[in-house]
């Protein structure tokens, strides 16, 4: 509800964004070093939703003005049009996994979520990383109850799905994972060869292109 001046780069650390409700908090999506936040707000006069800090983090803020001026560079715009485009596939995919599939399968997409996004910024993460989420915080990413959460959590590592260690978990079997949550990932898939026409001028109507 604050004004919507700025937006955020969060340089370290993991932040999730919430909506807010008498019963309490909902998570929207989580956030990983090198994500831009509070992006949904940024043509709006006020922010849409909160942002809570779930590790030590550096967030640095800009002036959403500054936004208008990258507005001018058609590739560096075509690339942001792309990345909004793969959240919301993937905000659809998540509403999608909590609607059909099984409490397994949610918490299997949470997992892989978190994997493939760090991967994306951090080439040194591989199969295990630090789980900054309490089980509250999973089931409400879910879904699902606290106590629901954490049988599930643990059916996956009885399963051979995952290694839990206190906070470190480990991925044992990623394929499996794809295949009971169904998730997509989207890094793989972008289509670069596009971009290349975003680079390209427009004349305006009638004008003539000498040779």
């Amino acid at each position: 509800g604050a004004q919507a001046t700025e937006a955020f780069v969060l340089m370290t650390g993991w932040v999730m964004s919430y909506s807010r409700f008498p019963e309490g908090a909902q998570v929207r999506r989580l956030h990983f070093p090198g994500d831009l936040l509070a992006m949904p707000s940024i043509p709006m006069r006020h922010h849409a939703e909160d942002i809570e800090a779930l590790s030590d983090a550096v967030i640095s803020p800009f002036p959403k003005q500054l936004l208008a001026g990258l507005f001018k560079m058609p590739r560096l715009t075509a690339i942001m049009y792309m990345l909004a485009q793969a959240e919301r596939i993937t905000a659809g995919d998540r509403l999608a996994n909590i609607g059909r599939n099984s409490a397994r399968g949610r918490l299997a997409y949470l997992l892989l979520d978190i994997l493939h996004r760090l991967r994306s910024t951090d080439p040194s993460v591989t199969d295990t990383f630090y789980m900054h989420l309490t089980r509250e915080q999973v089931g409400q990413f879910s879904g699902i109850t606290t106590v629901h959460a954490s049988r599930m959590w643990s059916t996956l590592v009885e399963e051979g799905f995952i290694r839990s260690n206190g906070h470190i978990v480990t991925i044992l079997d990623e394929s499996g994972l794809v295949r009971l949550s169904h998730y997509r990932d989207l890094n793989s898939d972008f289509d670069h060869h596009w971009l290349k026409l975003a680079e390209m001028e427009v004349l305006p109507v009638g004008a003539r292109l000498d040779h």
